[in-house]
């Protein structure tokens, strides 16, 4: 295995070298995305912690209480008020946080996942002096937040650098031994300070997210491809890494079959799909105003997710496409009490007529639905399935510092039509040609015109380029071998 790391203050590769397996490590993950809370964050976490220990590795997660992973330390959240959308709307307690880890056996290395995790900002220098490896992985690009949330002024801007600089990346970056972050769109703050530089690999579970509507042969083909990179490692039993799926909830929308819920004729236009949070930074709003544009009359578009701008996104759906052509459920409390993972009869593909489940209507249903909003859905094999009925992923966000679900889809067979901007330029520039320019309604159009038109071989070349590029496997893998080579003293390689 190999891995690439920059150094910002070298201007140039620190290292490119081969590292063979070691003896198990003894890692401190630190986190508060993990599942039930939703985000490419939290699956990542999730992925990763459990291919950790399906490798042998001895894994000990500080986490908020109410994770569904297993967690040797669970303390107290404490409520962020009015947080932004960037944040977890809770953090580690830094006084419980620090009471436990002054007093816990030691670690070769413990991971940090940035931002938030404020309360080891004032442990990191006693695992320092313990002798404590650290690295700390940073996935959101905050400076882009700030500027959407808070507005950009000389004065608010110095003063916010000064407190964010000594208060929190000080210690949290600069006492760091390696800085990860999933591309180069990423804070000035991290090239600034960070003494070394990793990139991430995605950690995408390529058997969750498989093909749901494609042809057999290509459904068999590109399957067979991913089982061929599921072995880690020759010491691991079943020779793969076994991923567990996020619970599902009473609560989460099921349509079996949304080409026809829709009421969709099979020579209409393309069935739309956007994945994620529904804020400000997403730019939802340019996916739900596209859907008036002439060559879109045809298209469906499926919002997945909640957030702050749902509403707003609802009344403006209404006003492009008509309150009749558009679905929205009516919210349902959820239990509390998971599902099981095995109860998957509403997706199943051989039913006469599509079942839904916790959808009563706020809208006409008798009529073509061209806008779809399913909620937050709580389980990946529900959000796959609705990434494999439809036709193309779409995604407006120039906020994104990987574009997780832009993955997902794919490994879903699902072509992703994103714009160009952000992280999406450069993970993705693969698909350079289903990229659109940002704000630009035509090029958008025609993007999805030209890759619906595409048919089987878009769909194939998606599913080709996630097995190959994100699989949670090479992520493994690669971070692993980050960890040893930090633990070893970070030897530089000779030039």
């Amino acid at each position: 295995m190999s891995q690439t790391l920059y150094s910002p203050q070298q201007g140039g590769q620190l290292r490119q070298q081969s590292q063979q397996p070691q003896q198990p490590l003894r890692i401190l993950f630190a986190t508060e995305y993990l599942p039930p809370f939703i985000s490419g964050i939290a699956n990542r976490c999730k992925n990763l912690i459990n291919g950790y220990r399906a490798e042998g590795h001895h894994v000990t997660v500080f986490s908020v209480a109410g994770t569904r992973m297993r967690c040797r330390r669970a303390v107290r959240a404490q409520p962020l008020l009015r947080a932004p959308a960037c944040v977890h709307p809770a953090a580690l307690a830094a006084h419980d946080a620090a009471a436990r880890l002054l007093h816990a056996r030691p670690y070769d290395i413990v991971h940090i996942v940035a931002p938030l995790c404020l309360s080891f900002v004032f442990v990191l220098p006693f695992l320092r002096m313990r002798g404590v490896k650290i690295y700390v992985s940073y996935h959101v690009y905050l400076e882009y937040y700030k500027n959407h949330y808070i507005g950009s002024h000389p004065l608010s801007d110095f003063i916010m650098e000064l407190l964010f600089t000594m208060l929190y990346y000080i210690p949290l970056v600069w006492l760091a031994d390696c800085v990860g972050i999933p591309s180069k769109t990423a804070d000035n703050y991290v090239f600034k300070y960070s003494q070394r530089i990793h990139y991430l690999k995605s950690g995408l579970d390529t058997n969750v997210f498989v093909p749901k509507r494609i042809e057999e042969d290509v459904a068999a083909r590109t399957l067979s491809a991913a089982s061929s990179t599921a072995s880690l490692s020759a010491g691991t039993a079943s020779g793969s890494t076994k991923m567990i799926a996020t619970p599902s909830a009473d609560s989460d929308l099921q349509i079996s079959d949304l080409r026809r819920f829709a009421g969709m004729r099979s020579n209409d236009g393309p069935l739309l799909i956007y994945v994620g949070r529904l804020a400000v930074e997403k730019n939802v709003e340019f996916l739900v105003q596209a859907m008036g544009h002439p060559s879109l009359a045809n298209a469906t578009l499926v919002v997945v997710g909640d957030g702050p701008s749902r509403p707003g996104l609802e009344d403006m759906a209404r006003s492009i496409v008509g309150a009749e052509h558009v679905y929205s459920p009516t919210p349902v409390e959820p239990s509390g009490s998971p599902v099981s993972d095995s109860g998957d009869s509403a997706f199943s593909e051989t039913q006469a007529s599509p079942t839904v489940t916790k959808t009563p209507a706020t809208a006409a249903t008798s009529a073509r639905k061209r806008i779809i909003f399913t909620g937050m859905i709580l389980n990946e094999h529900q959000v796959a399935s609705y990434y494999g009925q439809c036709d193309i992923f779409v995604s407006a966000s120039a906020s994104e510092t990987f574009g997780f679900t832009v993955a997902e889809a794919m490994a879903c067979a699902t072509p992703a039509v994103v714009v160009r901007s952000g992280a999406f330029k450069t993970v993705y520039r693969m698909i350079d040609g289903w990229l659109f320019h940002e704000g630009d309604i035509n090029d958008y159009a025609t993007k999805i015109s030209s890759v619906f038109k595409q048919g089987r071989t878009a769909r194939r070349f998606a599913r080709d380029v996630a097995v190959r590029g994100f699989t949670v496997q090479a992520a493994i893998r690669d971070l692993i071998g980050t960890y040893e080579w930090i633990v070893n003293g970070c030897v530089e390689a000779k030039q």
